[in-house]
């Protein structure tokens, strides 16, 4: 008879671990709601997640790397929810950017240390500035596709370029959002503070008509 097989135990393999990527994660968002990005340290990072360094850099390159892997991770979420300011279903134009402005800002606000980390960092982090500007870019070109199919249909009239202007209204929306979570312009915090004045700059520049107020308090979004 064969002698029965044996089975060999091998050693567990060493590299990436899932809990370790997601400590990491967990504590860089954890500590950005008290400790700027500039401020923040790799030590610090390693002793909330309770890794080696060794383990963080399996997995991330810098600080840096790890702010841009959750920008990428939050991505999709805000492009699914700017959707209903393309889907109109038969919603006018204010409605249809005010709810798409209302669920985009509260994403922001969900993730606003993350957010505003990487508002003020991109600039010095290229694969940061790459990824910013791609998000923006992406929101730049379907919101100039929806200018130019409005202007076509009649519906807004003629004027500047059409991604010349959306670029604007998206980087004009950006700086807002930043201003507005970082708590130093009273006009910019509260409930309706931002949403009604990004509803009547979307609307109002592209269809150059007044604009209603929603009274709708299920859209309001508080910043905090």
């Amino acid at each position: 008879m064969p002698e029965p097989r044996t089975t060999t135990l091998r050693p567990p393999r060493r590299g990436r671990r899932p809990r370790t990527y997601a400590a990491v994660l967990s504590a860089t968002t954890e500590l950005l709601e008290t400790v700027p990005l500039a401020q923040l340290s790799v030590a610090r990072i390693l002793a909330v997640a309770g890794v080696s360094r060794t383990s963080f850099y399996e997995h991330f390159t810098s600080k840096e790397d790890v702010v841009v892997k959750l920008v990428r991770s939050i991505s999709a979420e805000v492009a699914e929810e700017i959707e209903p300011m393309f889907a109109r279903d038969g919603r006018g134009p204010e409605q249809a950017f005010r709810e798409g402005l209302s669920r985009l800002l509260r994403v922001s606000a969900r993730h606003a240390p993350l957010v505003l980390a990487a508002s003020e960092e991109w600039p010095a982090v290229p694969e940061l500035h790459r990824l910013w500007f791609r998000m923006h870019g992406e929101l730049t070109r379907r919101l100039a596709e929806l200018i130019a199919s409005e202007r076509a249909a009649g519906r807004a009239p003629d004027g500047a370029d059409p991604e010349a202007l959306a670029a604007c209204l998206v980087w004009a929306g950006e700086r807002a959002f930043h201003v507005a979570m970082t708590g130093e312009i009273s006009g910019l915090s509260g409930q309706d503070a931002l949403i009604e004045p990004l509803v009547q700059l979307y609307v109002g520049t592209i269809y150059r008509r007044p604009v209603t107020l929603g009274d709708d308090s299920s859209e309001s979004v508080a910043i905090p």
